[in-house]
């Protein structure tokens, strides 16, 4: 195969994508990886009450002449996702990726943790994947399939002090990935993951506590956080027709982390 035709393997020109947590940095990255690689997008939200984030991401996608839909919304609500899903048909006229950024991080010590605290964690961090997926899947179904792609952390393999549930979660929406591969392996809908290391967040004790973050780049192969730009690779990879055949897997972008004993 030619390099310029082993290239357009790698080619989403023209997919539409949507993007759930784009408000987010990680979801934020992947959006804009996504309208550089050709994709249109739908920018939805995690959370409520973050139009303004997602507008300054539409301009500067539409500034590389990329459509790019705001959808403001709950991701804890099925009634928003579903509508979300048909959204994104009616204004782009497909649904080819989905990119799940949802993350609600939670440290706390077990004993120090209550029901609330569970549940909220658990619908934040496992219920929302569960239901963006099962709605979406219906969706790629029905129109003969997709690709989607959950951001997950590297705590859904590794346990931490004090993220002992937070992790929980995180390995649920792992499992969750490798099950959905399964059952829809033969229905053209492919369900892949991502596994971050420590980000760059300002929501994360890596960058928001100053004692932590010191003992944390030390003990970090490479001594630095990760950037929410450098997940781009990983996913265009994982979105495009080069990774036909790539399905159930996970992708651990961590600097070397989970190498560690």
């Amino acid at each position: 195969m030619a390099l310029n035709e082993a290239f357009k393997e790698f080619s989403i020109e023209g997919k539409a994508a949507l993007v759930i947590g784009a408000e987010l940095p990680l979801g934020a990255a992947a959006a804009a990886a996504l309208a550089e690689a050709g994709a249109n997008l739908v920018l939805a939200s995690q959370d409520p009450g973050t139009g303004d984030q997602l507008k300054e991401l539409a301009k500067k996608i539409s500034a590389m002449g990329r459509k790019a839909v705001v959808q403001v919304q709950s991701a804890i609500s099925r009634a928003d996702l579903s509508a979300c899903m048909d959204l994104t048909v009616k204004e782009l006229g497909a649904l080819d990726i989905l990119v799940n950024a949802l993350d609600v991080p939670f440290f706390a010590p077990v004993e120090g943790t209550d029901d609330t605290a569970f549940e909220r964690v658990i619908e934040n961090n496992f219920k929302t994947f569960w239901t963006a997926c099962q709605e979406a899947g219906r969706t790629m179904i029905q129109r003969g399939g997709g690709v989607i792609v959950n951001l997950t952390s590297i705590m859904a393999e590794r346990g931490v002090p004090n993220a002992t549930l937070y992790g929980a979660a995180q390995a649920a929406v792992l499992n969750l990935t490798r099950g959905l591969a399964l059952e829809w392996a033969r229905k053209n809908v492919r369900v892949n993951a991502i596994e971050m290391g420590w980000v760059e967040d300002p929501r994360s004790p890596a960058v928001n506590d100053e004692e932590f973050a010191k003992t944390l780049v030390r003990y970090l192969p490479e001594q630095r956080l990760l950037k929410p730009e450098e997940l781009g690779g990983a996913l265009l990879y994982l979105v495009s027709p080069a990774a036909a055949y790539v399905t159930g897997q996970s992708i651990a972008i961590d600097g070397g982390l989970l190498c560690r004993v």
